[in-house]
């Protein structure tokens, strides 16, 4: 009699996020999907929401100039979700964007970042606002994150927070409404770019920017 062998399905990470059991960061990563953004957190998969479209617009916004500015002065890498963080054995979350500063280049492996980047950027989402500002705020900072920027387009709200010990304080603005960051040296936006209506372009502010430094 013949026997036919039955291959064992793999299980997906959306049929993941429903298990009772914590995930483990090797197990999460082996399944995760590049064109789809999961976070890792506590054991739990957490799979987001479909990005609006100002939300997509914001985080590529932010790409186009940090990228630009980053590479301009060799400061790091700058990175975007779906990359992975590996901050623990059951914490993995994708920040929407990430810096990881020249000198910390070795923790950027193939498959995913091997420790906590310099920077990390949330933009909220109506499925992420409790996250972003909940569990992700204390694991940041508990791992060592050293600078969070939260982008809440519908609170109409930035906020910048440098890590302090373990602890984040808000960085506040400066007498021209310019929020400055602690690791991009020279580098600052203004809130209003982010949650206007309409993005400006990126190269005259690269430029206003810039003229600062020099």
């Amino acid at each position: 009699m013949a026997y036919t062998v039955q291959k064992k399905r793999k299980v997906s990470l959306r049929e993941l996020a429903h298990s009772e059991a914590p995930i483990t960061f090797e197990k999460f990563y082996e399944l995760a999907e590049e064109s789809k953004k999961y976070d890792l957190i506590d054991g739990n998969v957490i799979r987001d929401a479909p990005f609006i479209e100002k939300h997509g617009r914001i985080v590529a916004w932010l790409v186009h100039a940090l990228m630009s500015y980053v590479e301009q002065f060799d400061l790091g890498e700058v990175l975007t979700a779906p990359v992975t963080v590996r901050l623990s054995t059951y914490q993995g979350p994708q920040p929407d964007v990430l810096f990881v500063s020249k000198n910390r280049k070795d923790i950027v492996l193939q498959k995913y970042i091997d420790g906590p980047p310099d920077l990390c950027i949330e933009v909220i989402s109506i499925s992420t606002r409790k996250l972003d500002r909940g569990r992700k705020l204390v694991l940041y900072a508990d791992h060592g994150v050293q600078e969070y920027w939260i982008i809440d387009p519908l609170g109409n709200t930035v906020d910048f927070f440098e890590n302090m010990n373990g602890e984040w304080r808000l960085i506040q603005p400066d007498e021209q409404q310019r929020l400055h960051s602690k690791v991009l040296p020279g580098f600052w936006l203004k809130a209003e770019w982010l949650i206007g209506e309409t993005l400006p372009l990126v190269s005259p502010i690269l430029q206003e920017i810039l003229a600062e430094r020099s």
